[in-house]
């Protein structure tokens, strides 16, 4: 089957469209927004990951700002003691994080984060704040801290929490035993001017037990039962979009009374016979 045959097997979907679907889950001018997303979720998008692009920053406006993870690696990926590099401006984004966040880094008036697995890139007047210090991932003083800080949207473009890393940030608020701290300081970061330095990225990465063992997804059900969400369809795509401070105040009450509820059941029982908890 040739491309336009496969174009006109899709359902099609333009930029005005979306804007329509952002603006009934309650996105609008001067919000600040975190964005999940799948492009191919949507069907033939005219325009491509620009259009959905275009439509985030003329639904939250020049008052807004938009950002969009640019994961570059998971950290368990890297052998201690590899000097991986971290190129600001051109280490792209990794596949399983999506085109659209790979595209948005691009533009020129977008900043990074410096976080070597964990950056972010923002568009807006909100954007150099929510750059961080480049130190934690999801801790005091990282981008998911000041966008938590910031009272912003977390938006999930055709695609579910199993790609929601908020989640993490209150594991890490109660140092959750089955994950652990590393550094990466034997790796580097080439800042957008060319400038070199040693890495001071920090990651409260998943430890041996739960390496494969999460099960985010569970948190679409939950969330929708508590009345957080709101959801609307655009094309093939599900929109979600919530409260980041609402995700992370839901998640934070059900860790408290369940260590390993974001866990599967298998990795919950290894937890629990390995660790106690």
């Amino acid at each position: 089957m040739d491309l336009e045959s496969r174009k006109r097997d899709k359902v099609h979907v333009t930029k005005d469209d979306i804007k329509k679907g952002l603006t009934s889950v309650g996105l609008h001018q001067g919000n600040v927004v975190l964005v999940h997303s799948s492009l191919s979720s949507f069907g033939y998008v005219e325009g491509g990951a620009d259009a959905v692009i275009d439509a985030l920053l003329e639904t939250v406006g020049p008052a807004g700002t938009v950002v969009v993870p640019t994961f570059s690696g998971n950290p368990t990926d890297m052998e201690i003691g590899v000097e991986a590099v971290f190129d600001v401006a051109n280490t792209t984004v990794e596949k399983a994080t999506g085109i659209i966040p790979e595209f948005f880094r691009q533009r020129r008036e977008a900043k990074r984060s410096l976080h070597i697995c964990h950056s972010v890139a923002a568009i807006g007047p909100q954007a150099e704040y929510l750059m961080g210090e480049g130190i934690s991932a999801y801790g005091v003083g990282s981008s998911f801290a000041r966008l938590h800080e910031l009272d912003s949207w977390n938006l999930f473009l055709g695609c579910s929490f199993n790609s929601c890393t908020a989640l993490h940030m209150p594991e890490e608020h109660l140092k959750v035993p089955f994950r652990e701290y590393r550094d990466f300081k034997n790796c580097k970061v080439i800042l957008p001017d060319g400038t070199e330095g040693l890495c001071r990225s920090v990651e409260f990465q998943r430890g041996r037990i739960v390496r494969d063992g999460y099960d985010l997804g569970k948190m679409d059900e939950v969330l929708a039962q508590e009345g957080i969400l709101r959801t609307s369809n655009v094309g093939g795509a599900t929109i979600i979009n919530a409260k980041l401070r609402d995700i992370y105040d839901r998640t934070l009450k059900h860790l408290q009374q369940d260590v390993g509820f974001l866990l599967t059941a298998e990795a919950r029982r290894q937890v629990r016979e390995e660790l106690g908890v």
